[in-house]
Protein backbone atom coordinates (compact mmCIF):
# COMPACT_ATOMS: atom_id res chain seq x y z
CA UNK A 1 0.00 0.00 0.00
CA UNK A 2 1.64 3.38 -1.28
CA UNK A 3 2.11 5.81 1.56
CA UNK A 4 -0.28 8.08 0.06
CA UNK A 5 -3.19 5.89 0.62
CA UNK A 6 -2.33 4.24 3.67
CA UNK A 7 -2.38 8.02 5.12
CA UNK A 8 -5.95 8.44 3.59
CA UNK A 9 -6.80 5.58 5.22
CA UNK A 10 -5.32 6.43 8.85
CA UNK A 11 -7.36 9.72 8.29
CA UNK A 12 -10.68 8.27 7.67
CA UNK A 13 -11.98 11.23 5.68
CA UNK A 14 -10.33 13.95 3.01
CA UNK A 15 -12.01 16.84 2.89
CA UNK A 16 -12.70 18.52 -0.43
CA UNK A 17 -13.38 22.08 -1.56
CA UNK A 18 -13.02 24.74 -3.95
CA UNK A 19 -13.09 28.65 -3.54
CA UNK A 20 -12.59 31.00 -5.92
CA UNK A 21 -10.23 33.31 -3.44
CA UNK A 22 -6.71 32.39 -2.55
CA UNK A 23 -7.00 33.78 0.59
CA UNK A 24 -10.36 32.05 1.58
CA UNK A 25 -8.37 28.68 0.08
CA UNK A 26 -5.10 29.14 2.27
CA UNK A 27 -7.38 29.95 5.27
CA UNK A 28 -9.27 26.70 4.41
CA UNK A 29 -6.31 24.58 4.70
CA UNK A 30 -5.12 26.45 7.70
CA UNK A 31 -8.48 25.74 9.45
CA UNK A 32 -8.32 22.08 8.57
CA UNK A 33 -4.22 21.32 9.14
CA UNK A 34 -4.78 23.19 11.99
CA UNK A 35 -7.43 20.47 13.20
CA UNK A 36 -5.10 17.71 12.46
CA UNK A 37 -6.57 17.29 9.06
CA UNK A 38 -2.92 15.80 6.60
CA UNK A 39 -4.34 15.00 3.05
CA UNK A 40 -6.64 17.51 1.88
CA UNK A 41 -8.69 17.77 -1.90
CA UNK A 42 -8.44 20.86 -3.53
CA UNK A 43 -10.90 20.93 -6.39
CA UNK A 44 -10.46 21.86 -10.09
CA UNK A 45 -14.18 23.63 -10.02
CA UNK A 46 -13.42 27.55 -11.09
CA UNK A 47 -11.52 29.42 -13.18
CA UNK A 48 -8.89 30.37 -10.33
CA UNK A 49 -8.50 27.09 -9.43
CA UNK A 50 -4.80 26.50 -11.09
CA UNK A 51 -3.52 29.59 -9.89
CA UNK A 52 -4.84 28.77 -6.51
CA UNK A 53 -3.39 25.33 -6.27
CA UNK A 54 0.19 26.70 -7.57
CA UNK A 55 0.40 28.91 -4.59
CA UNK A 56 -0.75 26.41 -2.25
CA UNK A 57 1.20 24.37 -3.01
CA UNK A 58 4.49 27.10 -3.21
CA UNK A 59 3.45 27.73 0.39
CA UNK A 60 2.49 23.83 1.81
CA UNK A 61 6.04 23.04 2.64
CA UNK A 62 6.84 26.07 4.92
CA UNK A 63 3.18 26.91 6.51
CA UNK A 64 1.54 23.46 6.25
CA UNK A 65 4.30 20.66 6.57
CA UNK A 66 3.67 17.17 6.09
CA UNK A 67 0.78 18.32 4.01
CA UNK A 68 -0.01 16.00 1.11
CA UNK A 69 -2.48 18.26 -1.42
CA UNK A 70 -3.84 16.53 -4.12
CA UNK A 71 -6.56 18.40 -6.68
CA UNK A 72 -10.01 16.54 -7.21
CA UNK A 73 -12.37 17.04 -10.60
CA UNK A 74 -9.67 17.02 -12.95
CA UNK A 75 -11.40 15.67 -16.56
CA UNK A 76 -8.57 15.23 -19.16
CA UNK A 77 -4.95 14.70 -19.40
CA UNK A 78 -4.78 18.31 -20.21
CA UNK A 79 -5.12 19.23 -17.03
CA UNK A 80 -3.75 16.04 -15.56
CA UNK A 81 -0.60 17.73 -16.67
CA UNK A 82 -1.16 21.13 -15.68
CA UNK A 83 -1.32 19.71 -11.87
CA UNK A 84 1.34 17.19 -12.06
CA UNK A 85 3.88 19.86 -12.79
CA UNK A 86 2.03 21.84 -9.80
CA UNK A 87 3.33 19.38 -8.03
CA UNK A 88 -0.03 17.76 -7.09
CA UNK A 89 0.91 15.26 -4.24
CA UNK A 90 -2.13 12.81 -6.07
CA UNK A 91 -5.07 13.67 -8.73
CA UNK A 92 -8.85 12.91 -7.65
CA UNK A 93 -10.86 12.33 -10.94
CA UNK A 94 -15.00 12.19 -11.03
CA UNK A 95 -14.11 9.94 -13.85
CA UNK A 96 -12.60 6.47 -15.17
CA UNK A 97 -10.68 6.68 -18.59
CA UNK A 98 -8.35 4.03 -20.41
CA UNK A 99 -6.51 7.35 -21.36
CA UNK A 100 -6.20 9.09 -18.49
CA UNK A 101 -5.21 5.98 -16.32
CA UNK A 102 -2.15 5.01 -18.64
CA UNK A 103 -1.64 8.90 -18.66
CA UNK A 104 -1.02 8.94 -15.16
CA UNK A 105 1.07 6.04 -15.12
CA UNK A 106 3.54 8.05 -17.54
CA UNK A 107 3.06 10.77 -15.46
CA UNK A 108 4.14 8.85 -12.29
CA UNK A 109 0.99 10.68 -10.20
CA UNK A 110 -1.39 9.01 -8.20
CA UNK A 111 -4.63 8.85 -9.63
CA UNK A 112 -7.81 7.89 -7.65
CA UNK A 113 -10.22 7.71 -10.26
CA UNK A 114 -14.12 8.31 -9.50
CA UNK A 115 -15.93 4.68 -10.05
CA UNK A 116 -19.79 3.92 -10.45
CA UNK A 117 -19.65 0.89 -12.05
CA UNK A 118 -17.93 -2.91 -11.78
CA UNK A 119 -16.36 -2.12 -15.12
CA UNK A 120 -14.89 1.14 -13.89
CA UNK A 121 -13.24 -0.43 -11.02
CA UNK A 122 -12.39 -3.97 -13.27
CA UNK A 123 -10.66 -0.77 -15.34
CA UNK A 124 -8.92 0.69 -12.49
CA UNK A 125 -8.13 -3.05 -10.80
CA UNK A 126 -6.74 -4.03 -14.30
CA UNK A 127 -4.11 -1.21 -14.62
CA UNK A 128 -2.90 -1.73 -10.96
CA UNK A 129 -4.83 1.27 -9.64
CA UNK A 130 -5.22 0.20 -5.67
CA UNK A 131 -7.31 3.27 -4.52
CA UNK A 132 -10.95 4.22 -6.54
CA UNK A 133 -13.36 6.95 -5.26
CA UNK A 134 -16.89 5.59 -5.47
CA UNK A 135 -18.80 8.61 -7.15
CA UNK A 136 -21.24 9.46 -6.07
CA UNK A 137 -21.39 7.51 -3.24
CA UNK A 138 -25.24 8.36 -1.87
CA UNK A 139 -26.37 7.24 -5.68
CA UNK A 140 -25.03 3.96 -5.09
CA UNK A 141 -25.73 3.44 -1.18
CA UNK A 142 -23.85 1.80 2.10
CA UNK A 143 -24.30 -1.96 1.00
CA UNK A 144 -22.43 -1.16 -2.73
CA UNK A 145 -18.74 -1.42 -1.58
CA UNK A 146 -19.61 -4.86 0.70
CA UNK A 147 -21.07 -6.43 -2.68
CA UNK A 148 -18.27 -5.29 -4.88
CA UNK A 149 -15.45 -5.73 -2.58
CA UNK A 150 -14.49 -9.56 -2.89
CA UNK A 151 -14.48 -9.50 -6.55
CA UNK A 152 -11.52 -6.98 -6.18
CA UNK A 153 -9.40 -7.97 -3.40
CA UNK A 154 -7.02 -5.66 -2.90
CA UNK A 155 -8.70 -2.58 -3.76
CA UNK A 156 -9.54 0.02 -1.49
CA UNK A 157 -12.65 2.30 -2.07
CA UNK A 158 -13.41 5.92 -0.91
CA UNK A 159 -16.82 7.04 -1.40
CA UNK A 160 -17.80 10.69 -1.87
CA UNK A 161 -20.90 12.13 -2.67
CA UNK A 162 -23.87 13.29 -0.59
CA UNK A 163 -21.73 11.64 2.65
CA UNK A 164 -22.76 13.69 6.38
CA UNK A 165 -20.04 14.53 8.19
CA UNK A 166 -21.35 13.30 11.41
CA UNK A 167 -19.40 10.27 13.30
CA UNK A 168 -22.47 7.95 12.45
CA UNK A 169 -23.05 8.30 9.16
CA UNK A 170 -18.94 8.03 8.21
CA UNK A 171 -19.08 4.82 10.33
CA UNK A 172 -21.50 3.10 8.58
CA UNK A 173 -19.58 3.60 5.48
CA UNK A 174 -16.58 2.44 7.18
CA UNK A 175 -18.22 -0.71 8.19
CA UNK A 176 -19.37 -0.88 4.48
CA UNK A 177 -16.03 -1.66 3.35
CA UNK A 178 -14.59 1.59 2.35
CA UNK A 179 -11.08 2.91 3.94
CA UNK A 180 -12.40 6.43 3.87
CA UNK A 181 -14.60 9.10 2.64
CA UNK A 182 -14.86 12.25 0.73
CA UNK A 183 -16.49 15.07 3.06
CA UNK A 184 -17.37 18.36 1.30
CA UNK A 185 -19.99 21.08 1.82
CA UNK A 186 -20.61 18.67 4.96
CA UNK A 187 -17.50 19.61 6.85
CA UNK A 188 -16.69 22.71 5.04
CA UNK A 189 -19.89 25.11 5.50
CA UNK A 190 -19.49 28.33 3.95
CA UNK A 191 -21.16 29.71 7.31
CA UNK A 192 -18.28 28.53 9.43
CA UNK A 193 -15.30 30.64 10.75
CA UNK A 194 -11.86 29.18 10.79
CA UNK A 195 -12.71 28.27 14.08
CA UNK A 196 -15.47 26.49 14.18
CA UNK A 197 -13.85 24.64 11.36
CA UNK A 198 -10.75 23.68 12.96
CA UNK A 199 -12.62 22.48 16.30
CA UNK A 200 -15.30 20.18 13.67
CA UNK A 201 -11.85 18.41 12.25
CA UNK A 202 -10.60 17.72 15.17
CA UNK A 203 -13.49 16.80 17.24
CA UNK A 204 -14.32 14.10 13.86
CA UNK A 205 -11.06 12.81 14.06
CA UNK A 206 -10.50 12.06 17.76
CA UNK A 207 -14.06 10.41 17.39
CA UNK A 208 -12.98 8.32 14.37
CA UNK A 209 -9.53 7.25 15.86
CA UNK A 210 -11.18 6.43 19.25
CA UNK A 211 -12.90 3.23 17.23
Amino acid sequence: MSLIIQKIKDQKIVPLFYNESFEVSKNTVKALYDGGIRVIEYTNRGTQALENFIKLKEISATEFPGLLLGIGTVKNTNELDDYTDAKADFIITPVISEELVKHSVSKNIILIPGCFTPSDVNLAFQNGLRLVKIFPADALGKNYISSIHPVFPGMNFMPTGGINADFEDITEWLKGGAIAVGLGSSLIKTDFTAEQLTEKAQKLLKKLNQN
